[in-house]
């Protein structure tokens, strides 16, 4: 007991105190910081799920399927490869950060990234790529689809996220008479009319996508000083399954019920009701 004694007497306790206390508040505030950050990082991520901000890229494919009987037609969407997200299509963080800006100023007005200059013409380009490289190997017949890039307003989606839509040209030239659109264009959902919104929004800048190529040079390149003009919508060749059918019995939009939020939101829409074709016919 006399060893020990001596041997406790032998520490430097106005030095070891301060220094094993130090330590201690030292692990301890570590640990809480270490703590705090995780626990944030999970909430972050839990209100970012909540809200429905999403990191995803899906690449979607949109077709018009005739209902028989009537001259109407079924408007079918399906995701036609792996789910992928921001950070895996683009390794660059600038990239990544650029994407979600665009995404984010996007509407349901114009639902299009605005990927001008020339890093948006390298974004959309890499998405081409690799879009068309998943689906290169497709036992499908190759046709031209038309491609681009929309985030669809959170206002009437319940997930945002960078869609990448693939559309046949014929179909999507449809789509630029609205009218045509609210009368033919029957959906699978009740709620997937803001996609016929969409792509009625789409089929416009397309049309003036074609007109402004029309104006341009065919000898002309996209050099790096004009690439502000470049096509926001491409035109790829891909093989795509054309058998895909309706799972639901096709619905007609209510589109009186939708009437007064799609003003709000500032779409010039063109609507023609009953008592203006009355009007025309007289």
């Amino acid at each position: 007991m006399a060893e020990w004694l001596d041997w406790l007497a032998a520490f430097d306790w106005p030095r070891l105190v301060p220094e094993f206390i130090g330590k201690l508040l030292g692990f301890l505030a570590g640990f809480g910081a270490s703590w705090f950050l995780l626990f944030r990082k999970r909430l972050n991520a839990l209100q970012k799920l909540q809200k429905g901000d999403s990191d995803d890229l899906i690449f979607q494919m949109h077709k018009l399927w005739p209902v028989e009987g009537t001259e109407k037609h079924a408007l079918l969407f399906r995701n036609v490869t792996p789910k992928t997200t921001l950070n895996s299509l683009y390794d660059n963080e600038a990239a990544q950060h650029l994407m979600k800006k665009l995404a984010d100023s996007t509407t349901l007005s114009d639902p299009i990234l605005k990927t001008e200059g020339t890093l948006g013409f390298e974004l959309l380009n890499d998405a081409a790529g690799h879009v068309a490289g998943l689906l290169a190997t497709t036992p499908f017949e190759r046709e031209t689809w038309l491609f681009v890039l929309t985030c669809e307003d959170r206002q009437v989606v319940r997930k945002q996220c960078i869609r990448g839509f693939l559309i046949r040209r014929e179909d999507l030239e449809r789509f630029a008479n609205w009218n045509w659109c609210t009368e033919n264009v029957m959906v699978e959902s009740p709620w997937h009319w803001f996609r016929v919104v969409a792509l009625h929004r789409i089929a416009l800048a397309w049309n003036e996508q074609e007109k402004s190529a029309a104006e341009v040079s065919q000898n002309s390149m996209p050099l790096v000083d004009n690439q502000e003009t470049h096509p926001r919508i491409k035109k790829l060749s891909l093989g795509l399954n054309q058998n895909e059918a309706p799972i639901r019995e096709p619905i007609q939009i209510a589109w009186d019920a939708h009437r007064v939020q799609l003003n709000k939101l500032g779409l010039d829409l063109e609507w023609q009701d009953a008592e203006s074709e009355a009007k025309e016919a007289v």
